[in-house]
């Protein structure tokens, strides 16, 4: 995170500080400490990857007419996925499709749409142009300055994704009162909250006395896939009600269908499918796949930042230019070719993610003023590998062999998974704890958090309120799909702000709380 001042200085750093890990990376996932939680993260992050993969895909499929579609996200999240454990400098974060992604290529879709150039040759020269520049910004130490970003707006950034899957996970239910019959709805309301209840009851069962420690340990890993395998079971056994499975699609075989009715080859020709390609639509590409760079390097940085922040204990280096330059020479070109959505680290699947492969301590702080004492937990130690990574992604290569089975899985069943992903993301997140005492009216009665300690509660207060404010905004961008491919740029406005709040508050206030 510093600027070297030499030629790829930061990535020649980045290689030096990662290459002595690279065996440990695929040894330490079979190691005792580590074998059983890391199969136990393999099952519940397919699951937590390949439903948003299908769900992606489906509106992929709308937003292009059906130029893209589910079997591309799929395949874009394999290839990615698998490049991604074997080259990159953080291997904890999940590749996949993205929200602001799929904004930006309907954007771009409805451009070319407008200025008669062939979509998917289009996103061919998109992606290399922006191939380029992340490989210039990656060897020109160009992700230094994400060393302005501060907790201020990690929090931020960390809360928007929980509240998005907390919050899409309910609505998507409630829908359902809408869509299907009241039988069926009341019927998916049982799925999800059983599956999410069990998930975060079998979390806690680590600290329980039940049992011995061997079967509380394998019950608190393999938590998720226990709950989706019996609400699935359970789902199964009441045939007569009618819901919504897991979408699978029937072929593996390119979306778009070319205007004879076959099916479009995987490489996509750049230079015109069905029309030749101008010249002069090669270069104008260059100004969208700008926005993409910017896009996909907030995308990619921000949510490295997040997993490698201190309180998650990691004891192996990061690889930021490394990740950036993988993006660029293997990321965007193969999904270029093969007509693909483009794919970044996908922020709560890389935060549920190291959540799942990480052992937690409960530590207490203890206010001898008040008398109080507050139990947080923290992060013990974590399954640094890249294991993991590639088994999910390699299986969801393989998701269309599996059709069979996964059709089985309802829908309800995932909703539960995505609430339990909210809800485990939010814990340790000092927005949502400072937020939680805008609830407690007696001050004598708040928790002993050390990041308040010391300071005016009315600075801390509005130190929350500020944070508050840039979320709701955030949230409220992606709702409304006009603006929802810009949020990055006001992420970048967050970032900006934190510099001007050295004039509202103290050094000491922001050393405490960011």
């Amino acid at each position: 995170m510093q600027w070297t001042r030499k030629f790829a200085g930061g990535l020649r750093a980045d290689l030096r500080r990662r290459a002595p890990y690279y065996l440990s990376d695929w040894t330490d996932a079979f190691s005792v400490q580590w074998r059983q939680k890391c199969l136990a993260s393999t099952t519940f992050i397919f699951f937590a990857c390949v439903a948003p993969a299908i769900t992606f895909g489906a509106l992929f499929d709308k937003g292009t007419e059906g130029q893209l579609g589910a079997f591309e996200t799929l395949l874009a999240s394999s290839l990615s996925g698998i490049a991604w454990a074997l080259f990159s400098g953080q291997p904890l974060a999940i590749m996949g499709a993205t929200g602001p992604e799929l904004a930006y290529t309907i954007v771009f879709f409805n451009m070319c749409k407008s200025m008669d150039l062939e979509f998917l040759p289009a996103r061919v020269w998109q992606g290399l142009w922006c191939a380029l520049f992340s490989i210039i910004l990656a060897l020109c130490d160009g992700c230094a300055v994400c060393a302005y970003v501060t907790q201020f707006t990690e929090d931020i950034f960390s809360a928007l994704i929980s509240g998005i899957y907390i919050l899409s996970a309910f609505i998507s239910i409630f829908n359902e009162f809408n869509e299907s019959s009241t039988e069926a709805a009341f019927f998916q309301v049982i799925l999800t909250s059983g599956t999410f209840g069990l998930s975060m009851y079998l979390r806690s069962f680590r600290g329980s006395l039940w049992m011995t420690k061997s079967f509380r340990n394998l019950f608190a890993n393999f938590g998720v896939t226990i709950s989706i395998l019996i609400f699935s079971g359970i789902a199964a056994a009441f045939k007569d009600v009618e819901i919504e499975t897991l979408n699978m699609p029937e072929k593996f075989e390119p979306t778009m269908k070319l205007s004879d009715g076959t099916v479009r080859p995987w490489v996509v020709n750049p230079f015109g499918m069905e029309k030749d390609f101008p010249v002069w639509g090669i270069f104008f590409t260059a100004l969208p796949a700008i926005g993409l760079c910017i896009l996909g390097f907030l995308d990619q940085n921000l949510t490295t930042l997040l997993i490698n922040r201190k309180a998650n204990n990691l004891k192996k280096p990061p690889g930021y230019h490394l990740d950036l330059l993988v993006c660029g020479v293997v990321i965007y070109p193969l999904c270029s070719i093969f007509g693909l959505p483009f794919t970044h680290s996908a922020t709560i699947r890389s935060l549920a993610n190291l959540v799942s492969l990480t052992d937690y301590k409960e530590v207490v702080h203890i206010d001898e003023a008040k008398g109080s004492r507050t139990s947080v937990k923290v992060a013990d130690a974590v399954a640094e590998q890249r294991v993991t990574h590639f088994a999910i992604h390699l299986l969801i290569g393989l998701s269309s062999v599996l059709a069979p089975a996964l059709k089985l899985v309802p829908q309800a069943v995932l909703y539960g998974v995505f609430l339990y992903m909210g809800f485990s993301s939010i814990a340790g997140n000092p927005l949502f704890d400072r937020m939680s005492l805008w609830l407690i009216w007696d001050t004598s009665k708040y928790p002993a958090y050390s990041f308040i300690q010391g300071i005016e509660l009315k600075r801390v207060h509005l130190f929350t309120f500020v944070q508050f404010l840039c979320l709701t905004v955030l949230y409220t961008m992606t709702r409304i799909d006009a603006i929802a491919g810009f949020f990055p740029i006001f992420l970048v406005l967050i970032a900006i702000l934190r510099l001007f709040l050295p004039y509202i508050f103290t050094v000491r206030e922001l050393e405490v709380l960011d």
